[in-house]
């Protein structure tokens, strides 16, 4: 069963870049960032370019109760 990896911020910038070394390697991905329209994008690129799941969330950290909620959401899409 491959493990699954969770990052925030990876619509862009280090995060993505993290996304992409973890889906090269095998890993699942629970990716959230405020925009999720470029969260899609990656998703699909992942998805295709290396056979991982990508499951892709909407989240603003400042906004505290917020971050517990896609947490929980992602656990429970996972398994």
């Amino acid at each position: 069963m491959a493990k699954t990896i969770l990052i925030t911020g990876a619509s862009s910038g280090i995060g993505a870049g993290m996304a992409r070394e973890f889906a090269q390697k095998g890993y699942n991905l629970a990716i959230c960032a405020r925009r999720l329209e470029r969260l899609d994008v990656l998703k699909k690129e992942l998805e295709q370019s290396y056979g991982v799941k990508v499951i892709t969330k909407v989240l603003d950290v400042t906004q505290y109760d917020q971050v517990f909620t896609v947490f929980r959401e992602f656990k429970q899409e996972f398994g």
